[in-house]
C-alpha cells in the first residue's frame, strides 16, 4: 500500500515538472542577458566617477538591493505577485500583473536611465543606480522563484521577466541616442 501511494505521487510530480525545450533555454539566456546588461551599465556608471562620488554611487546601488530585501521580507516582490496571480488562475490577472505591469516598469526604468544619463548630474545618476539594483534584483529573484516553485509551466512563469526585458530592449532601442557616437558608415561608399 505504501509503495502504490508513493508511485502515484511520483507520476504526478513527473507530470507537473516544468519541461525545458530550446525556446525555454533561449528565454532563460535572454532574461539573464538583460539582467547582466543592467549590471554592466551600473558598473560602468560607477567606474566613471571618482573619489567620494564613486563611493556614494556604490552606496546608492547597494541601497537598491537593500530595498529589494525589504520587499522580499514583506512578501511584496514581483515574484510574490506572480505566485499569487498563478494561484488565482485568472487570465486577466496574469495579463495585468504578469505582463502589463512588468512592461510598464521596464519602460519607466529605461526612460529614467536615458534621462539620468543625458543630465549627467550626480543625484539622478544615483537614483538610477538605486532603481536599477532594485529592479535587477527583482528580475533575478522572479527568475529564481519561477524555476524553484514550479507553480506553472516555465513559459508562463517567465512572463513577467520576458515582459520587462522586452520593454527595456524596445525602449532603449528606439529612445537612446549616444551623443558621442558617430553615424554608422554602413552603406556609404568610400
Amino acid at each position: 500500500m505504501f509503495l502504490s501511494g508513493t508511485r502515484g505521487r511520483g507520476r504526478q510530480d513527473e507530470e507537473s515538472r516544468m519541461k525545458w525545450d530550446v525556446f525555454t533555454v533561449l528565454e532563460q539566456v535572454l532574461i539573464l542577458l538583460t539582467i547582466g546588461s543592467q549590471i554592466w551599465i551600473a558598473i560602468n556608471v560607477i567606474l566613471k566617477s571618482q573619489g567620494a562620488e564613486q563611493y556614494v554611487r556604490i552606496m546608492s546601488f547597494s541601497t537598491g538591493f537593500l530595498a529589494f530585501l525589504i520587499t522580499r521580507a514583506l512578501g511584496v516582490t514581483f515574484a510574490d505577485l506572480m505566485l499569487a496571480t498563478h494561484a488565482s488562475d485568472s487570465p486577466l490577472s496574469i495579463l495585468i500583473i504578469g505582463a502589463v505591469f512588468p512592461f510598464l516598469v521596464g519602460v519607466l526604468i529605461s526612460e529614467g536611465t536615458i534621462f539620468a544619463l543625458r543630465l549627467g548630474m550626480p543625484v539622478p545618476i544615483r537614483m538610477l543606480l538605486m532603481v536599477a539594483a532594485f529592479t535587477l534584483s527583482q528580475a533575478a529573484y522572479t527568475n529564481y522563484i519561477a524555476l524553484a516553485s514550479q507553480v506553472t509551466t516555465l513559459d508562463r512563469a517567465f512572463i513577467p521577466n520576458l515582459s520587462y526585458a522586452i520593454a527595456v530592449g524596445l525602449w532603449l532601442t528606439f529612445r537612446y541616442r549616444d551623443k558621442s557616437a558617430t553615424p554608422d558608415p554602413v552603406g556609404k561608399a568610400k
